[in-house]
């Protein structure tokens, strides 16, 4: 997974994504997501690979919402969507944020395509208040399970469209100060994670 490359697949992939990844069986994952973390009025949370804006729409109207995605195409189906959220281009491994800003950040379907999740889900502790929470919903393998040669076949193909299906988010979490609050499987056989994380 390489970010420059993930722009060019997600210019191609904007105008259906919402296809793909807006359907009822998401929407729902999601949902349960955001049932487990309390976000309060005039919270502040930060939308990591915001996209086109899918979780904007889940989200409260009185809270201070900022979305931020490397994807220009993706930035503007969002933005017809909002007229009341932050949306900026911005590399999550490099945010351009000042330190302990956000009392939620949210990492939906983005560990698995950025191209160092490590540098990704550190910068998003780094603008973490020291009492916030980040969200995490995304595809992983099993902690100290190897991918079979099926599965191995099958991220060959997923990411071409701009997602690793192997990574393991132990390994990820590892180089992080955070510990796990809630962790539970999610949709396609609990291939999909949702994890709630504190400093």
């Amino acid at each position: 997974m390489k970010n420059n490359t993930n722009i060019k697949k997600y210019k191609i992939l904007s105008p259906i994504y919402d296809f793909l990844m807006g359907n009822r069986i998401f929407r729902n994952a999601r949902m349960r997501a955001f049932s487990l973390i309390d976000i309060k009025p005039k919270n502040k949370v930060l939308l990591v690979g915001v996209g086109t804006g899918e979780d904007i729409l889940l989200l409260p109207n009185n809270i201070e919402i900022f979305g931020i995605d490397i994807s220009n195409e993706m930035l503007e189906k969002a933005r017809k969507k909002t007229n009341n959220v932050v949306l900026l281009n911005m590399d999550a491994e490099s945010l351009k944020f000042e330190n302990e800003k956000f009392d939620f950040v949210i990492l939906n379907l983005i560990l698995s395509v950025v191209e160092n999740p490590q540098k990704a889900l550190l910068e998003a502790t780094r603008v973490l208040s020291p009492s916030g929470t980040i969200l995490v919903f995304d595809k992983f393998l099993d902690e100290n399970k190897k991918p079979n040669i099926l599965r191995k076949a099958l991220n060959m193909i997923t990411s071409i469209f701009g997602t690793d299906i192997n990574r393991r988010f132990d390994e990820i979490l590892r180089s992080t100060p955070l510990n796990i609050n809630h962790q539970e499987s999610s949709v396609l056989n609990g291939n999909y994670k949702i994890i709630v994380l504190e400093k």
